[in-house]
């Protein structure tokens, strides 16, 4: 297998040296006493090793698990618990500040931090390695190549980002040859990897398991992927003409941010080598997304799919702009219908709880939480618990969680639905709506929104929403922030919002 070329900053790691290396890594993993089905953890940023490991890790039938390195200590604590992995690779820095979290009996592989990473993020000093830690540098050089061919493939491992709670471990079965590669052919459908040559950039985190997919597919296939240590759109739209990068994994977040860009910048992109950007994740504004498609022309993908079994189903910017807002249809072998909260199947354009069913479902658990693998799987069928609904032509729509549904005055309201109107706004670059407690109506809707440019006034905020959406679902409170702090994958942690609403609140 060639692989493809990495690059970052400055930096270039040619394909044939990249295999190489994933060799010898392999090789070490051996000598380091691993077997197939142990579990090694990742907690780096976008970083060659990073790539290097993971394949590395598949190659020896080992388990890689990736972890958000912007969770808290507790949350690391949690996960390597879980884990129980027998080795950790960590850039210095990131493993300086988890000694305490990490078992005895764990090995600790310290990265140095690349000069890139270290402007981006402003990581400064030197970071020794602690005793009994291995410089990842020094034990790669000594690595002996992997001896043999590749051993079975190890069951996938990824914890969820812990919006919503604590993060749980997704641990996904190796499933029988043919399902495997029904799964794999939807998802690079999806994501445009059908379509040669790829020549591509990963502005999102690697730790995410579908940006994860993407450049381990753009470097098994492709020609070029370039990691960008951190999302900056004017370096974006460099990397896009100087390399001619023909794929892009994204999340609607970075749409805005480019869209903040000045004008005649924009104007003057040559978007021509784009041949697919691909994304989901969150909820994209529909004006957003048809300021990209004006912007950029009709080389967008959208998925809607889970860590958990893939795909569930996919849209092109032709099938957008027929049905603005839509996440597409099921591919061929998935089945998608919407239920009420009494199991009954809806009919067309009525809004209920999304139910997929497709052949990876029996190969799906969460790692030591029984109850919420009750919770995903509804005998045949599984459940995110999103909202949504199906139009006559089988096209889905999302409106919102379940979790995030208010109930104002016996009557429910989706966030994202006003989220999608005060984001219209040409002074909000993001927000999120959520309910808080009321003695008389149950909830009542509080907005938290990040201006651009000069902030709008509470009075054209409600103006806007009474007038696109009713007195009944404009919220009674707007907050202005600096920073609504998404995760890397697009998400908003709205029980951290909220709660530190309702602190801001009682505090006041």
């Amino acid at each position: 297998m060639t692989f493809a070329t990495l690059m970052s900053g400055q930096r270039i790691l040619p394909g044939q040296e990249l295999q190489r290396r994933v060799l010898r890594i392999a090789g070490g993993l051996d000598a380091l006493g691993l077997s197939e089905g142990d579990v090694i953890a990742i907690l780096m940023r976008n970083d060659f090793p990073f790539v290097e490991i993971t394949l590395a890790a598949s190659m020896a039938g080992i388990s890689a698990v990736p972890i958000n390195w912007h969770s808290k200590a507790d949350e690391i604590r949690s996960i390597l618990a879980d884990a129980t992995p027998k080795a950790i690779f960590a850039h210095a820095d990131l493993a300086a500040g988890i000694r305490e979290c990490v078992a005895d009996s764990c090995i600790v592989l310290s990265v140095e931090v690349s000069p890139e990473i270290r402007m981006a993020y402003n990581v400064n000093g030197h970071h020794q390695s602690a005793l009994g830690d291995l410089d990842y540098a020094e034990w790669v050089a000594r690595c002996r190549p992997f001896a043999g061919g590749p051993r079975p493939a190890a069951p996938y491992i990824s914890y969820t980002s812990g919006t919503t709670g604590r993060p749980k471990a997704v641990v996904k079965e190796v499933p029988p040859p043919r399902v495997a590669q029904l799964i794999d052919d939807r998802g690079r459908a999806a994501h445009g990897l059908d379509i040669l040559p790829i020549r591509a950039v990963l502005p999102g985190p690697l730790y995410h398991s579908a940006p994860n997919f993407h450049s381990l597919n753009c470097v098994r296939r492709g020609e070029l992927l370039i990691l960008q240590p951190r999302f900056n759109p004017g370096e974006l739209l460099d990397i896009i003409e100087q390399h001619r990068i023909s794929h892009i994994h994204m999340v609607p977040t970075m749409f805005s941010r480019l869209l903040n860009l000045p004008e005649s910048r924009r104007r003057s992109f040559d978007s021509s080598s784009l041949k697919a950007v691909v994304h989901g994740a969150a909820i994209c504004p529909i004006e957003v997304k048809r300021k990209m498609i004006d912007w950029w022309g009709p080389v967008f993908r959208e998925y809607y799919a889970a860590t958990e079994v893939g795909v569930i189903t996919a849209s092109t910017s032709e099938d957008w702009l027929q049905y603005p807002g839509t996440v597409g249809q099921p591919p061929q072998g998935v089945d998608v219908v919407i239920r009420d909260d009494s199991g009954n199947r809806l009919g067309a354009n009525e809004v209920g709880e999304i139910f997929f069913r497709l052949e990876a479902d029996a190969f799906v658990h969460y790692r030591n939480r029984p109850d919420a693998t009750a919770e995903l799987k509804r005998g045949e069928w599984l459940s995110l618990g999103d909202l949504g609904y199906v139009n006559e032509e089988g096209f889905l729509w999302i409106t919102d969680r379940k979790k995030d549904m208010v109930i104002s005055g016996g009557v429910n309201i989706f966030p994202a639905e006003i989220e999608d109107v005060l984001i219209s706004h040409p002074n909000v670059e993001d927000c999120a709506v959520f309910g808080i407690p009321d003695d008389d109506l149950g909830e009542i809707l509080v907005a938290v929104l990040k201006p651009r440019g000069n902030a709008p006034s509470t009075q054209e905020l409600v103006n806007l929403c009474k007038q696109r959406l009713g007195t009944l679902k404009t919220p009674r409170a707007f907050t202005i922030v600096e920073d609504l702090s998404r995760e890397d994958t697009g998400k908003l942690a709205k029980r951290r919002l909220k709660a530190a609403f309702l602190e801001s609140v009682g505090s006041a």
